[in-house]
C-alpha cells in the first residue's frame, strides 16, 4: 500500500487544517487576535500563510477590531495585502454591522440594556471615521421599529436636522428614540455644542409628544450616556 505524499512546499495547508479543527471545537475561545484575522486571511488569501499578513496588521493598527474598523486604504499599505484584500476585510466589517442590524429587527425588544445598546451601536458606527448621527426609533413597548444614519458631518461638527428628526419619528409612528453619535477624536465627553443640540432635539420631538429616552455619545471604547448622568 502506497505512503500518502504532503506537498512538503505547502505547510500552510496543514496548519489551516489545525486551525479550522480548534475553531469547529470552541470557535475562537482561547485564539489570539492575530489567529482570529489569520483564520479570516484564509478565506481571502486561498494560499500561502496569512500568519505574518494577521500580524503585520495587528502590529500595525493595534488589535482585530482596529483593523476591521481602519480604512480600506490603510489596509492596502501593510506588507502582502492590497486594496482587492483590504476591500474584502471591509466587506467582512459590513456584514456584522448587516448582521447585527437584520437581528434587531427579528428581536425588536433585544435592546433593553445599556450593553444591548452600545453593541449594537458600536456594529453600526464604530468604524466612521467622520462623526455620524445614528436613531434608533422605538414603539410604546420599547420596542424597535427602525434604525437609520441620520446625519453625517466633519470629524469635529455634527449638523443634525431637528425637522427631519420629527419628520421620520412620525413616518415610523414613533413613541420615543435613542440618538447615538461618535467622536472619532476619542473623548467621550459631550460639548456644549452636544448638549445644546440634545436640547434642541429633545424640544422639537416633545410638540408631538415624542421623548428621547438616551443619548450615547461612542468614542472608540468610551462612551457617555445622557441618561445614566439624568441630562434628559
Amino acid at each position: 500500500m502506497g505512503k500518502i505524499v504532503r506537498d512538503a512546499s505547502k505547510p500552510y495547508l496543514d496548519h489551516r487544517k489545525r486551525m479550522r479543527r480548534k475553531f469547529a471545537a470552541g470557535g475562537f475561545s482561547g485564539f489570539h487576535d492575530y489567529e482570529v484575522l489569520e483564520f479570516l486571511l484564509f478565506y481571502i488569501f486561498r494560499q500561502g500563510d496569512t500568519k505574518p499578513k494577521a500580524k503585520r496588521l495587528i502590529d500595525r493598527f493595534g488589535s482585530f477590531s482596529k483593523v476591521l474598523d481602519a480604512k480600506a486604504e490603510d489596509i492596502a499599505k501593510v506588507k502582502g495585502m492590497g486594496m482587492e484584500s483590504a476591500l474584502a476585510l471591509k466587506a467582512f466589517r459590513s456584514i456584522l454591522s448587516y448582521y447585527f442590524r437584520s437581528e434587531l429587527y427579528d428581536n425588536p425588544g433585544q435592546i433593553n440594556s445599556l450593553t444591548n445598546l452600545l453593541d449594537f451601536a458600536k456594529s453600526q458606527i464604530g468604524d466612521k471615521k467622520n462623526e455620524v448621527m445614528l436613531v434608533i426609533y422605538l414603539n410604546a413597548k420599547g420596542e424597535v421599529l427602525h434604525s437609520d444614519i441620520l446625519t453625517e458631518g466633519t470629524i469635529n461638527q455634527l449638523i443634525a436636522y431637528p425637522r427631519k428628526m420629527v419628520e421620520d419619528a412620525l413616518k415610523h409612528n414613533t413613541s420615543s428614540l435613542i440618538i447615538v453619535h461618535n467622536h472619532p477624536g476619542g473623548n467621550p465627553e459631550p460639548s456644549k455644542a452636544d448638549i445644546e443640540l440634545t436640547d434642541l432635539i429633545g424640544n422639537a420631538l416633545s410638540v408631538v409628544n415624542i421623548d428621547v429616552s438616551e443619548h450615547l455619545i461612542l468614542a472608540g471604547s468610551d462612551y457617555f450616556s445622557f441618561a445614566s448622568k439624568g441630562m434628559l
